[in-house]
């Protein structure tokens, strides 16, 4: 054998190793890009689940939390603060998930999920309120999905007949 074949030997095994060390790489990103993405979810859905929780262990947050959503005027000071920041928590969950999908890091089908929520919290007088006051403290993109999403899917009455189920 020659050194001619001994070195093009050499190659075809180096151009061997190259290909399966990407090969190994993109399955080592394909898989971390999983990960980061089920931890984006789970961050998200742990927030909105805090709040859930808040509300189910401790009968005084649900009722301002109900309370605030038929009425914010009917809060104290103290509980408006209160009902503000607990929607703030919610919607901070929310815009977070509508990024993450934006972003290509959470499927659509994610964001759309949060539909639903979105209208049950905004079709409410503490809902509309929250949203006229404090919608500029989210990003534009946002701001401007929420405010489709309302005008496709929000009412302007309610059925007084069926019970409204806020959270």
């Amino acid at each position: 054998m020659n050194w001619d074949a001994i070195g093009a030997i050499g190659e075809v095994v180096g151009a061997l190793a190259v290909f399966i060390t990407l090969g190994y790489l993109a399955v080592q990103i394909r898989q971390n890009t999983k990960a980061v993405r089920a931890s984006a979810l789970d961050s998200s859905v742990n927030s909105v689940n805090a709040v859930r929780v808040a509300m189910f262990e401790n009968a005084e947050v649900a009722s301002f939390y109900t309370r605030g959503l038929e009425n914010p005027n009917n809060l104290d000071l103290e509980e408006r603060v209160r009902f503000r920041i607990l929607l703030h928590t919610i919607f901070w969950a929310v815009w977070n998930l509508y990024a993450q999908a934006a972003y290509g890091g959470l499927s659509a089908t994610t964001w759309t999920a949060q539909v639903p929520l979105v209208v049950r919290i905004l079709d409410t007088p503490g809902g509309a309120w929250f949203w006229s006051d404090y919608r500029m403290e989210f990003e534009e993109a946002f701001r401007r999905e929420v405010e489709k999403i309302m005008g496709e899917h929000g009412t302007s009455h309610k059925d007084s007949s069926r019970p409204s189920f806020v959270g």
